[in-house]
C-alpha cells in the first residue's frame, strides 16, 4: 500500500487590513495551518501601575505556513481584508524558506523587548552569526543604527527587524 504524501507546505507573508489580523489568524489555525505574528513586549505605565503587553512588531503582518493553494484562496475571502506578498512582477505568492522563517521567529521571540522594525534594505553586506548572548546562533547582517551595532534579520521583500546592541566579540563573519 502506498504511503500518503503530505502536501508541500511553505511559509507565506500576508498583509492584513482593517484590524482583522486576530480573526484571520484564528481562521488559519482552525483550518489546521500554522501562523505567526511577530510580537514585542512593551511596558506600559498607567494610573494603576506598570504592566507589560504584547503588540505586533510590524502592524498588519501575518505569516502562514500552508499549501500555496490555501494562500491563494485566503486572499479571496473576506474580500479586501488580506493581500499576499508576491514574487516581484507577478501575482504568484512568494514562498519563504523554513530556514529563513526559523531564524526570524527565533530572533523575534528571544529578543521581544528591544526589537524594532527597520527598512529591509539595511540587510546588506557581510552575513554574520552571533556566537554569544541571547541571540546566540542567529544569523543576519550587522548595521549601525543610532550608533549601535545591531543584528538585522530580514525576510526579503517583506520585513526586517533589528535587535538590541550586539558586542563585536559576539559577531562572527560567515560565507
Amino acid at each position: 500500500m502506498a504511503e500518503a504524501v503530505e502536501p508541500l507546505r511553505s511559509w507565506y507573508a500576508l498583509r492584513v487590513f482593517h484590524n482583522r489580523a486576530a480573526a484571520i489568524a484564528a481562521s488559519v489555525e482552525k483550518s489546521g495551518c500554522e501562523c505567526y505574528v511577530p510580537m514585542k513586549t512593551v511596558e506600559r505605565t498607567t494610573r494603576a501601575g506598570r504592566s507589560t503587553v504584547k503588540q505586533p512588531i510590524i502592524p498588519s503582518l501575518l505569516f502562514v505556513r500552508s499549501e500555496k493553494s490555501y494562500v491563494e484562496d485566503i486572499r479571496k475571502h473576506p474580500a479586501g481584508s488580506v493581500s499576499v506578498y508576491c514574487l516581484p512582477g507577478t501575482k504568484d505568492p512568494a514562498a519563504i524558506s523554513d530556514e529563513e522563517m526559523r531564524m526570524f521567529i527565533f530572533v523575534t521571540t528571544v529578543g521581544s523587548r528591544n526589537l524594532e522594525a527597520v527598512d529591509p534594505a539595511l540587510a546588506k553586506g557581510d552575513r554574520v552569526r552571533i556566537t554569544g548572548g541571547v541571540f546566540r546562533g542567529a544569523e543576519g547582517y550587522i548595521a549601525r543604527i543610532r550608533n549601535a551595532k545591531r543584528l538585522i534579520v530580514a525576510i526579503e521583500g517583506v520585513a526586517a527587524v533589528a535587535t538590541s546592541y550586539i558586542p563585536k566579540d559576539f559577531i562572527e563573519k560567515i560565507g
